[in-house]
């Protein structure tokens, strides 16, 4: 067609179908200018009447987080926690006579002499059996 490619002679309506050029196509959901341009026509009744639904809105929402919160102590406070309190007191008291005993054994001279000696004498042996050293040697 007049030495144009097959491809570069597509129809005009297939184009605009394509990239929605259509007549009927909506508008943009979100065109600014139209936005500002309706913002400035609004009279002052309108204007209030939207304030005044703001202020609704804002109400409402702080009316229905009062009650949830109202609900919520209502509901917790007839909730009885001492059983899980004092579950929870009886296993802490039960790993402190642990900690406690445990303390009590290390603070004894003789464990930590003979914690030395068994660090000492796990190097000596280590060092004795002539195994590679921890240091990469390069091949």
């Amino acid at each position: 067609m007049n030495g144009m490619d097959d491809l570069d002679t597509v129809a005009e309506a297939t184009l605009r179908r394509a990239l929605r050029l259509d007549e009927d196509e909506r508008p943009a959901r979100f065109d600014a200018a139209a936005i500002v341009a309706a913002a400035e026509h609004r009279t002052a009744l309108q204007q209030v009447l939207r304030a005044m639904r703001g202020v609704a809105l804002v109400g409402v929402s702080l009316g229905i987080e009062a009650v949830v919160a109202i609900a919520a102590f209502n509901v917790l406070a007839n909730v009885d926690l001492s059983e899980p309190f004092g579950l929870l007191l009886s296993a802490l008291a039960a790993v402190a006579q642990q900690v406690a005993v445990l303390g009590a054994l290390t603070a004894s001279p003789s464990v930590a002499l003979a914690a030395l000696a068994a660090v000492i004498f796990a190097t000596v042996y280590e060092r004795s059996t002539g195994r590679e050293s921890i240091n990469v040697r390069a091949s």
